[in-house]
């Protein structure tokens, strides 16, 4: 197992409120894998990972639309801290690795 790997329950400050979905990581060496989840749709994710650090892409559904989200951030201990790139507007995002993961 990776220093990554584990399911995160997240929080993610956007401009229209605070929002809360949950990641699954996968590493493979460099590789970032898993899937991104809110409660109107899950998304795959690909990127990389060096160390605790974390940069993946993946498709979330907005009022907009779908639209791509760059995520970069890292992993301390269990806890998950980054930030999305949006095509409007930059998202904070905490998470937490549930426990047993």
């Amino acid at each position: 197992m990776t220093i990554v790997n584990g399911t995160y329950d997240l929080k993610i400050q956007t401009p229209m409120g605070e929002k809360h979905a949950t990641l699954v990581l996968q590493a493979d060496k460099n590789i970032l894998t898993g899937s991104f989840v809110t409660k109107s749709d899950t998304s795959s994710i690909s990127g990389t990972t060096t160390g605790n650090q974390i940069d993946f892409e993946t498709v979330i559904t907005t009022p907009l639309g779908k639209i791509t989200a760059r995520i970069i951030g890292s992993i301390e201990g269990d806890n998950l801290i980054a930030e999305s790139k949006l095509m409007f507007a930059t998202a904070k995002i905490n998470g937490t690795r549930r426990n047993g993961e």
